[in-house]
Parts: structure tokens; sequence; C-alpha cells
């Protein structure tokens, strides 16, 4: 692995999931992109820094509640919903489908049906409130971990699915859904090493002792998601990928705000 070529896929990581200004440094280079999965959890840590910031700020000025609020919002801006977008798909796709036909037509809909509205909302209640009483009942500072610790484990969840389940889709022209294509048959076993010592690293050390219990959930969840999948529509989607990043992200939250 060449340091130049590597750059390239982490800048490729960015411009792909985030919105972020990079300027000469973002990578548009389709076959950049192949390579950047490793790096996935590295940019959840940076969208989830940008939350912890927003947080901690926030609560200089206002109850949790609302600082709260306004770091995820901070983290959908920054991602342009991407993985948002793809869990209320996905919600309208295994909700209203019943073959595997219609869920991915339905996942490809760009119109937003009911179990995508109601989802999403229920999505974000439970991210605010977990993220709430994590501020409430230890302080700012755990729960700006918990955003680092979440994103960045989120992300991680792709690695897995795109390595062990094949993706599904078979049209590329015009399919919103197709996202997570370039990465298929890219996810080596290096790439998944890479990545996940990357994870571990990081939720290293945003959580420390607690990081077992964020990664032992992360792992529990990726590996339900990705037998759901399998069982509904025989592998995975772009959405599907976004769904379960959602997921993880969600019951990392809450499993750091629970009574232990």
């Amino acid at each position: 692995m060449s340091a130049r070529r590597e750059a390239r896929a982490l800048s490729a990581a960015f411009t792909f999931l985030t919105r972020l200004p990079l300027g000469a440094l973002a990578s548009h280079d389709p076959a950049d992109l192949p390579r950047s999965a490793a790096y996935f959890p590295v940019v959840g840590a940076v969208v989830g820094a940008i939350g912890a910031v927003v947080l901690v700020l926030g609560l200089r000025l206002w109850m949790p509640m609302i600082a709260v609020l306004l770091s995820v919002c901070a983290t959908v801006w920054v991602t342009g919903a991407f993985h948002e977008d793809a869990l209320a798909d996905s919600l309208d796709g295994f909700g209203g489908g019943w073959s595997r036909d219609q869920v991915l037509a339905i996942m490809k809909d760009s119109r937003v049906g009911s179990y995508a509205l109601i989802g999403m909302i229920l999505v974000v209640a439970v991210k605010v409130a977990a993220l709430t009483s994590i501020a409430q009942t230890t302080d700012a500072l755990h729960a700006a971990a918990g955003l680092v610790a979440a994103h960045t484990l989120g992300r991680w969840s792709s690695l897995p699915l795109i390595r062990a389940y094949p993706y599904v889709r078979q049209s590329m022209d015009g399919d919103r859904a197709s996202a997570g294509r370039p990465f298929v048959a890219s996810v080596t076993t290096a790439r998944i090493v890479a990545g996940t010592v990357l994870t571990i690293a990081i939720v290293g050390v945003s959580l420390a002792h607690r990081a077992w219990i964020a990664g032992l959930v992360s792992v529990i969840v990726t590996w339900i998601a990705g037998r759901y999948f399998a069982r509904r529509i025989g592998g995975i989607t772009g959405d599907a990928l976004g769904a379960a990043n959602q997921a993880v992200e969600v019951c990392v939250y809450l499993a750091l705000a629970a009574r232990w």
C-alpha cells in the first residue's frame, strides 16, 4: 500500500460519506472508492467529533435536550442525511413490501411513505432522549464520547456486511440505491482488519472501560441486521447498509444510557 494511494482512499471516504468541503484534497475518482471502505470508521469519528463539539458548546448555553438536538442536527448536516435517507427508504421497503422484489422496488422509490416518516421521527427521538440521558446522568464529555463512538461503530458495520453478503441490486443506471456497489468484492480481509483496528482504537480512546459494551452491542446489531437482510432480500443494498449504520448508532446510545 502506498501512502499516496491510501491518502486518496481516505479522501474518497470523506467525499462519499460527507459534505465536508475538502477543496483540493477531495477525491472524485471512482477508482479510489473501493479502497476507501476501511476508512469509514475514521469518517464516523470525525462526524461524531463535530457533533460532540456542538454538544459541549451547546450545553454552555442551553438545557441538555436543546444542546443534544443541535448536535444531532450538526451530524445530519455534515453527512447530508446520507444514512438517514437510507434508513427511511429501508423502513418503507421492509415495512411495506412482502416479497423481495416489492421491498427492492419500494426502497428505490424516492417518495416518502408512512413507515419512513414515523420511523425517522421515532429514531431521532430515541437518539435525542438517549444522549440527553447520558448528558444528564454523567456529564457532557461522556455524551460527547458516546457520539464519537456511536458514529464510528455505525460506519464500521458496513465492512462485515459488505464482506459477508451479496449485493442484490443488478441495475446500475438510475439506481439511487446502488451506493454500496463500488465496494462489492473490495472489502478484503486486510481491509476489514484495518478498519476494525481503527475502530477499536477510536472507540477505546473515546469510551475507555465502557468500550466493550458499545463494541459488543455493535457486533450483535450488525449480525442481526445481516441475517434479517439475507432473509428478506437475499443480501444487502446501499440502503440496507445505511439502515444498519443507524441501528448500530441508536443501540450504542441506548447501551451507554442504560442503568447497568
